[in-house]
């Protein structure tokens, strides 16, 4: 039932699970949650509602689907997990690949030298698979280091950083 419904043109969440309940239950549906996902979703300007799915079972919201950056990934997995009744969030949602690893570094560096702060002769990235990021080097801070990581983050088709940085 649930792959048929997954056909369905204009299909955006699936409640897997069918329940009685009595108006008197405290617990919220997993109906519910559903099109309450969906709601926050749509309103949400950072997230781009029709390219996640949603399936709720038990209070377990999974998300599915392809975003072009990590900011709406996460983006969308926090507006989900503040809806009362969710038990928890697991977040597929998947990052299209659309640089290659070249325009991945060269991206990352550009951000780097924008930010006066930082020195950015004193980092070297490595971009792996065009999509995964190695950060090595040293900075002068914990305020410098997150600049680092959110300008790695930034470069469209990121899905993984992995920071190597240390404080000196």
């Amino acid at each position: 039932a649930e792959q048929a419904a997954k056909r369905v043109k204009g299909v955006k969440a699936i409640a897997q699970e069918n329940e009685v309940r009595n108006p008197s239950d405290k617990k919220t549906g997993d109906d519910e949650i559903a099109e309450r996902a969906i709601n926050i979703l749509f309103w949400n300007a950072v997230v781009p509602s029709d390219q996640i799915q949603i399936k709720v079972q038990n209070g377990w919201v999974t998300l599915t689907g392809a975003v072009e950056w990590q900011f709406q990934r996460t983006g969308a997995e926090s507006a989900i997990r503040r809806l009362s009744g969710v038990a928890g969030v697991i977040n597929d949602i998947a990052i299209k690949v659309q640089a290659h690893p070249g325009d991945v570094k060269r991206k990352i560096e550009d951000a780097l030298k924008r930010h006066a702060e930082i020195e950015a002769q004193r980092i070297q990235v490595s971009v792996q698979g065009g999509t995964k990021v190695a950060l090595n080097g040293s900075v002068h801070d914990w305020q410098e280091r997150e600049a680092i990581k959110l300008a790695a983050w930034s470069a469209p088709g990121v899905t993984s950083v992995e920071d190597h940085l240390t404080i000196a």
